[in-house]
This record gives structure tokens, sequence and C-alpha cells, in this order.
């Protein structure tokens, strides 16, 4: 009787647990943190000279946070598996706009829309493509206003340019995505689905909040 063909495939496990290395290595050179994180200071540093100048403006606060972060390894090995893309970091800055990314947090809805037409015109900042998950939100309720912009890196003697996602919400929006991601995160756990449909219609009424909102601070303006 014939034995078998041995395979010399390694458990998923295991190589999954090496791929997402591959990818932390390859992040480790050639300056990338420092890069990524030159490119969050900048797109950084221009929220909050539009957060002076609006809060000037309207006599109001505008911006309630802005903070930055880049990818990790792991974050970065799941989603090229989800699109089915050959788990590397080349393949990632190709094929992924979300490895570094900005996000803005202010308390009203109009104010997403005019800090981004502010960031669209900005001389520098190129604008390679915009989502409006506000006015179409996902199907899971999440709404933010997406921003996928190339901002020019200067190092020395070398140029670059580096691809940031801005992420632009209410602060309805940033709490309704923290507690959905905590609460849903577990994909595979028990009423799953009945948990999303009851947090879609939540996100709808977040919508509601701020419209509302919107229009009770602009009846207090007229005041």
């Amino acid at each position: 009787m014939r034995e078998p063909k041995k395979t010399e495939e390694k458990p998923a496990a295991v190589e999954e647990a090496q791929l997402i290395e591959n990818i932390r290595k390859s992040m480790e050179k050639d300056q990338y943190y420092l890069l990524c994180q030159y490119a969050i200071s900048i797109v950084e540093a221009k929220a909050k000279i539009i957060d002076e100048q609006l809060s000037m403006k309207y006599g109001r606060e505008i911006m309630r946070s802005v903070s930055g972060r880049v990818k990790s390894p792991e974050s970065i090995y799941a989603k090229l598996m989800r699109k089915e893309l050959p788990a590397d970091l080349e393949t990632a800055g190709k094929k992924l706009n979300d490895l570094v990314g900005v996000r803005i947090v202010c308390l009203f809805l109009d104010d997403v829309y005019e800090i981004a037409e502010i960031l669209k015109k900005q001389r520098d900042v190129t604008l390679v493509k915009e989502k409006d998950y506000i006015a179409k939100p996902k199907k899971n309720g999440y709404m933010s206003l997406h921003l996928i912009v190339d901002i020019p890196i200067y190092f020395g003697d070398n140029f670059q340019s580096k691809r940031v996602e801005i992420q632009i919400r209410t602060l309805a929006m940033d709490f309704w995505s923290v507690l959905e991601y905590q609460l849903m995160y577990k994909k595979n756990l028990s009423g799953a689905e009945k948990i999303g449909k009851e947090l879609k219609n939540y996100s709808e009424e977040v919508a509601n909040l701020d419209q509302k909102m919107m229009k009770l601070r602009n009846k207090i303006d007229k005041i």
C-alpha cells in the first residue's frame, strides 16, 4: 500500500504568525515608522490651525480631539487576508489606503464638512479619494467622512509622498463607532446578527441627534 504523501505545509496558525512577523520586520526598515509619524504630525498641525481659525470665526469649540495611528502588522495582515491579497508590506502599500490614519472628532455635523473643505484646499494636500459615510453610511451603520490624501514628506535630501486616511466625524458618531467595535469585535458571538441590527438602529438615532443638535445650536446663535 502506498503511504500517504507527507505535507510540507506549516500549520495555519504558525504560517499566520510568520507572515505577520515578516510584515513587522519590513515596517522596521527604511525608517517606515518615522516617516509615518511625520505624515501624522503634518496633518495634526494642519488640523490644529484649522481648529484655531474656526474657533475664532464662530466663537465656540470646534474640534474635540485629533489623533493619529500607524496600522499594526496584525491589522495589515487581517485586511490583506479579507481582500485576498498577498500578505506583505509592499502589497499593503500599493493596495491599502489606511496604513496611516488621522481622526478628527468635532462637535457638530456642519463642522465636519467645513473642515474637510479647508483641508482639500491646502496646496500641499493631494486628494486621492473621498468617501462620505455620513451621506451614505456603511451597512453596519458606521458614519464618518473619509479623505484619502497624499502628504509630501521631506526627509533630508529625499522627498516622498505618504498616503494618509483622514477620518472626520462628530462626537456622537465617534461614540457609536467605539462602542460598536467593543461590542462586535468577536464576530462569532451568539446573537451577533440581532445585536448588529440593534446597533444599526442606534446609528440612525445618532444621525438624527446630530441634526437636532445642529439646529438647536443655530437657534441659540440667533438669540
